[in-house]
């Protein structure tokens, strides 16, 4: 079973789990925190993949480390290391993230830009992006990557807008190139 499938179906359950405790937004802060941690440290992920950490010993280090998170999302993971799943903690958290943002009609967007956007353009941006898109709730975050030069790029789902400097200069090299 593939692991897209395996953390699509965990996912569900604890979606349908949270859902019956009346705790969605509390395990979906948890699932963020969960994203944020795997992401962030290697020592974590290293952990969730070796066969060779016994069940016990991978349940209280999970314990400890997600010990700010909540009973439901607490008991979840450790359902996931009895079924040897534990590996696919990152990608059910994503997942369920995924899920809540689509019952809650939440759009995710990223701009990039060469400069930290102020809060006034990041609006201006967002409102632009709600328009393009069609949504009317939208999170939107800006990444830096100095190498577009200026400009900005617009991620959302499988759309990209690149309205870069970078781009531009790409675009008159070729053209200067073919002709």
């Amino acid at each position: 079973m593939a692991s897209s499938r395996i953390a699509a179906r965990y996912s569900k359950s604890l979606i349908d789990l949270a859902t019956q405790n009346g705790v969605v937004d509390d395990v979906k802060g948890d699932m963020d925190v969960v994203v944020e941690i795997c992401k962030s440290s290697k020592e974590l992920s290293n952990l969730l993949r070796n066969p060779i950490v016994n069940t016990k010993d991978k349940k209280s280090a999970l314990n400890a480390i997600f010990a700010e998170c909540s009973a439901t999302s607490l008991n979840f993971i450790q359902f996931l290391v009895e079924k040897k799943r534990e590996a696919e903690l990152p990608l059910v958290a994503e997942q369920f993230i995924s899920t809540y943002d689509a019952m809650k009609g939440i759009s995710r967007a990223t701009v990039v830009s060469a400069i930290p956007l102020s809060p006034e353009t990041l609006e201006r941006v967002k409102v632009y992006v709600k328009g393009m898109i069609g949504s009317s709730e939208l999170e939107l975050t800006n990444e830096i990557e100095p190498n577009i030069i200026g400009g900005m790029i617009i991620k959302h789902e499988d759309r990209l807008l690149d309205m870069s400097v970078a781009k531009e200069l790409r675009e008159i090299r070729k053209e200067l190139i073919l002709n």
